[in-house]
């Protein structure tokens, strides 16, 4: 049973004795390399099945480092086979008690199993990135989610307080949208859901954040954006919206709050934080003032 498992190692494997170099066993791999078969190799010594030159390396150089060790990489060898040919390999030996494993490569082998690490490598690499936007995505809308735009935000900000932009947030709320759920269902109410979603990232730049920000909310991160430059945003957005068309559902708007960054910040958590907070206390503002509206932080009383 041993000896099956020893069989599916992935390179050419040999096992010696460390005092006589006699041979104890070799896989199907080596076997086919040297050209021997298993009863004619089992009765043979490493001596001959090594250059001379490699044996002397070995025993004078290898050798003395396996005892200290326990092991020995990258070895470079020449192997006899039967046939009397002579292969170049790389070798890694361990010391496992009083045998010696050795773990050979030829060029052709260890070049395909080079290759093929580098397609496992690769294959896990993009999986890994596929998970990783995949976490950070809302599965109904694939935007980012809240902690993805939490994330990003800081690293914007991070910026913005080492070379100071103006940036400008939004959170938007869908007006009424529980009575769509009610009157059209749950399906209807994700549509919309979809919709505007969708008009919100078509109506951004790669520079700026848009994010479902829990339920009927989002929020926008207008990167390099002044006061007036939000105020006419935000006048297109509810333009762009009041177009926008569903298949049972009445035409919606929606209600957004603004806050802006007035100067360069030192604490980023902090930051965010304080500036969510104002941004949603001025969309409460504009759902109390009648809903479909823009207010600003700044603001006392304003319509867009």
């Amino acid at each position: 049973m041993k000896d099956d498992k020893l069989d599916l190692f992935p390179s050419l494997l040999l096992v010696s004795d460390l005092g006589s170099g006699n041979i104890n066993f070799c896989n199907k791999d080596a076997l086919d390399l040297l050209g021997y078969s298993r009863e004619g190799v089992t009765d043979s010594n490493v001596s001959n099945i090594i250059s001379r030159a490699s044996l002397i390396f070995f025993e004078s150089y290898v050798r003395p480092s396996l005892l200290d060790s326990g092991r020995f990489s990258e070895l470079q060898l020449t192997v006899i086979t039967a046939q009397h040919e002579r292969i170049p390999i790389l070798a890694n030996v361990i010391l496992h008690g009083e045998q010696l494993y050795w773990s050979m490569h030829t060029a052709k082998s260890r070049d395909k199993l080079y290759q093929e690490l580098i397609e496992v490598r690769d294959s896990l690499e993009l999986k890994t990135d596929e998970l990783t936007l995949l976490s950070r995505l809302d599965p109904l809308t694939n935007l980012l989610n809240r902690r993805a735009a939490s994330a990003d935000i800081r690293k914007l900000l991070d910026q913005v307080n080492r070379k100071f932009v103006p940036v400008s947030f939004l959170l938007i709320d869908i007006d009424f949208f529980k009575n769509i759920n009610d009157k059209h269902g749950h399906d209807i109410g994700d549509e919309v859901i979809g919709v505007l979603s969708h008009t919100l990232k078509t109506a951004t730049r790669k520079t700026d954040v848009v994010a479902r920000w829990g339920g009927e909310e989002f929020l926008i991160v207008l990167y390099n954006s002044t006061q007036d430059n939000a105020r006419l945003y935000c006048k297109y957005l509810h333009e762009r919206i009041a177009e926008l068309r569903y298949s049972r559902a009445d035409n919606i708007t929606v209600s957004i709050g603004v806050t802006q960054i007035p100067m360069p910040q030192h604490n980023t958590v902090l930051q965010v934080e304080t500036l969510i907070k104002e941004a949603d206390d001025a969309l409460y503002r504009a759902k109390g003032e009648g809903r479909n509206r823009t207010i600003f932080h700044t603001d006392r009383h304003a319509k867009i």
